[in-house]
């Protein structure tokens, strides 16, 4: 019970704060019909819904869940490599590193009308914004666990004369998958953010979760914005929660923290 407390009260929090933030709004309720132009309540939170607007939620939903994980299965490939490549040598990490922290620094609303420039509204343009925000946590954290594994350790694969790949396979991938899915966990939030927030500028072919966000708002349907909303906060916990499950069925077993 104890355990369960904790939530619960940070539950009711959540939802009383809600309903005081709704009906504090000056002209939140001003419409015609008095439903709510800004926030709705909890209770009225699907209103406006209809078959039509859920099949595009859905729709949306799924262009959304496609985008963020190709893209991050592309930053996972991507970010090993350039990982393993920068830890084998500190001439590559000096030359690599600078241009990883710039592109994780650089706001992707920066970036994201540059690429449609480039390369048009399509899916891989999507991608791209997707995995150039995802590849950072994915590279850094393999890096810092190659930079992590004992001396000791590296120097019994010295006496074992082991070979370059051997080195890689046997020691390095193992040492570094700790680490690696810290930075996994990261990145599949930002796959979610990078595929929702590049949407905004995807005016073209049907829309994700970003351009319906907004289609809403224009259209000042508050109830299935915010239900829209909460199925993008839904795919990000999706993804969370996977990430955790393959860290529990590849690391748990044999490394504790």
């Amino acid at each position: 019970m104890k355990r369960r407390l904790a939530p619960i009260a940070s539950l009711a929090t959540f939802v009383g704060g809600w309903y005081l933030l709704a009906y504090s709004l000056d002209k939140n309720f001003a419409t015609d019909d008095g439903s709510a132009l800004i926030i709705p309540p909890p209770h009225r939170l699907f209103e406006g819904l209809n078959e039509r607007t859920i099949e595009r939620i859905l729709t949306a939903t799924g262009i959304s869940l496609a985008t963020a994980f190709v893209g991050l299965v592309i930053a996972l490939l991507l970010g090993w490599g350039v990982g393993l490549v920068m830890a084998s040598s500190n001439s590559v990490e000096r030359a690599v590193w600078p241009w990883l922290i710039a592109i994780q620094v650089t706001p992707v609303i920066v970036l994201t009308p540059i690429i449609v420039r480039m390369f048009g509204p399509s899916f891989a343009a999507r991608v791209f914004v997707t995995v150039l925000v995802a590849v950072f946590p994915i590279a850094s954290n393999v890096l810092f666990g190659v930079r992590s594994i004992p001396q000791s350790l590296r120097d019994l694969f010295v006496l074992r004369r082991a070979s370059s790949t051997q080195v890689v396979r046997e020691l390095w991938i193992p040492a570094a998958l700790p680490s690696f899915f810290a930075g996994l966990r990261v990145s599949a939030g930002l796959a979610v953010i990078g595929s929702i927030v590049g949407d905004f500028f995807f005016t073209r072919g049907e829309p994700g979760l970003g351009r319906l966000i907004n289609y809403f708002f224009l259209d000042t349907r508050s109830g299935p914005m915010f239900i829209t909303a909460i199925a993008a906060s839904i795919l990000g916990l999706g993804f969370f929660a996977a990430t955790g499950a393959l860290r529990k069925l590849f690391v748990d077993r044999w490394h504790q923290p």
